[in-house]
């Protein structure tokens, strides 16, 4: 089985954690970087002993012959990017989020179809061992049927890179989105929303430059997956220290379900269930799962066949909920939310059928 050629565009911060990860897959070899300071890509080229390196991504679409591309740069730069990999053939892995728009989003899987290529979105929190075991405690009824769910998910705000506080970026778009993507994953798509947006800090002092903030810093969602399940979302660059050990949570019926840790980064699974006075600790170990993995799981997933759990439909309704979250921001009003992808993202197993809550089925067949 040959490896799959990967490509990396974006040589700052996170290329290190996402080179490191694919040197160690048995699926993939990286065989080119480029980077708009190419002082940076020669940098990861000779670090990570990448034969070649390049200064645009029209260079290296010219000049080496790849087959997946993992996009990295700065979120102004996804969509362009992602459209030249994918109308050169290409399968793309983009970082988070896949485009500005809708008509963007859109115009990306189009384009993957007709070349007949994949695109994926990070984040990669559902390939999670973590996921896979809230995903059962829900379709199971473990815990009752699941109508409420919250996440949380912030920070004082990068110290780097002006362009998190430019239009495009904020901290639903860096942050939010993978709660947003937990919990869609969980409970199903979403069809309609509500949300709160602002701007808390105007100015910023980021690598010694004073910024204007145009982005959001501070944002909250509520979320409607239909049939009387909400899920809630807090996310902002305005958050001081605080609890991290546990960051999701999922209340049933019959008991709940918390996340410890972050999404991106769980350390396993507490339940509590009516029957029992003590919580159950599941699902610590999380086995090859980094959140950096996901480009090694793509390039498994291309070479191997094996289902992954990260879709294209899925990825694109994360992008449709948070813009439609800046819109019902600015107009107060409650808005829906058009896109769906295949739900439930692990295959449901005869014992979860009998059991299961049929909310986010109904929300994603109801659409079909």
């Amino acid at each position: 089985m040959k490896p799959i050629r990967v490509a990396v565009a974006g040589c700052g911060s996170v290329s290190s954690p996402y080179l490191a990860n694919l040197r160690h897959s048995a699926y993939a070899e990286v065989v080119g970087v480029c980077d708009v300071v190419t002082a940076r890509a020669q940098a990861q080229a000779e670090r990570f002993a990448i034969p070649h390196y390049f200064s645009t991504i029209d260079a290296m679409l010219t000049a080496v012959e790849f087959d997946l591309l993992v996009n990295l740069t700065a979120m102004p730069e996804h969509y362009p990017i992602n459209l030249k990999a994918l109308e050169a053939g290409k399968h793309v892995l983009s970082e988070k989020p896949l485009a500005g728009t809708r008509e963007q989003g859109k115009y990306l899987l189009e384009t993957a179809t007709a070349k007949g290529v994949r695109l994926y979105g990070a984040p990669n929190a559902v390939t999670s061992p973590a996921f896979a075991c809230l995903a059962e405690i829900v379709l199971s009824g473990r815990i009752g049927r699941v109508f409420a769910a919250s996440g949380c998910y912030g920070h004082a705000g990068p110290g780097w890179g002006p362009w998190f506080y430019k239009k495009g970026g904020g901290s639903l778009f860096d942050l939010g989105v993978y709660n947003i993507t937990t919990l869609t994953g969980l409970l199903g798509p979403v069809r309609s929303l509500v949300a709160l947006s602002g701007t808390a800090i105007s100015e910023r002092t980021i690598e010694g430059e004073t910024v204007v903030v145009e982005a959001d810093d501070n944002t909250m969602l509520l979320l409607d997956h239909g049939n009387t399940v909400f899920s809630h979302i807090s996310t902002g660059f305005v958050y001081g220290k605080h609890r991290e050990d546990s960051t999701l949570n999922l209340m049933g019926t019959q008991g709940s379900a918390y996340l410890l840790g972050w999404d991106w980064e769980p350390h396993g699974v507490e339940v509590w269930t009516n029957q029992h006075d003590t919580p159950e600790l599941l699902c610590v170990e999380q086995g090859d799962y980094r959140w950096e993995s996901g480009a090694a799981a793509v390039a498994e997933s291309l070479a191997t066949g094996k289902e992954l759990r990260m879709t294209p439909e899925h990825a694109y309704h994360v992008l449709e909920v948070m813009l439609t979250a800046q819109e019902a921001a600015s107009t107060g009003q409650r808005l829906p939310v058009e896109s769906t992808f295949p739900y439930p993202l692990i295959p449901v197993v005869p014992h979860m059928v009998q059991a299961a809550q049929q909310t986010g089925l109904d929300a994603a067949n109801h659409r079909r």
